[in-house]
């Protein structure tokens, strides 16, 4: 896989406004999160974690496991309380109809937003651009 395609299959997926990956739900947990000045970086705040006290910007974040469907593995996507709403939403319509979950970003003013679309087996087929050509046609281009 190029490496411009990475930042679809890595745990944390974040893909660019447009693009879209196929997921396959697990679960949704609350987990608190906040920011670590000395690991420059978000960590989830454990009960024995020894440095709490010094972690910033202390929150409550809706976690989705899923199965990232290009690459195979899990996948983790933090939700805020209104992504989490839409994406039951997505998921209940799912449930009834079947299809396909697909999870991109998008861009609200200043803020990148997930968001989740159901796409039903009957436009999975619509999608699918058949790329096949008569030998006789090959032969005659060459």
């Amino acid at each position: 896989m190029s490496d411009t395609s990475y930042h679809l299959i890595k745990h944390f997926v974040k893909p660019e406004p447009g693009e879209y990956v196929p997921i396959e739900f697990i679960e949704i947990t609350k987990k608190t999160v906040a920011w670590s000045p000395r690991l420059k970086q978000s960590v989830y705040v454990t009960d024995d974690m020894q440095d709490a006290d010094k972690l910033k910007r202390v929150r409550e974040i809706n976690v989705l496991k899923a199965i990232n469907q290009l690459s195979g593995n899990i996948t983790t996507i933090e939700l805020n309380d209104e992504e989490k709403e839409q994406f039951e939403d997505v998921y209940k319509a799912y449930m009834e109809r079947g299809g396909q979950i697909l999870f991109s970003r998008r861009r609200a003013g200043k803020r990148t937003v997930s968001f989740f679309e159901l796409m039903e087996g009957k436009d999975r087929k619509k999608e699918v651009a058949v790329n096949s050509m008569l030998l006789s046609d090959k032969l005659e281009r060459e």
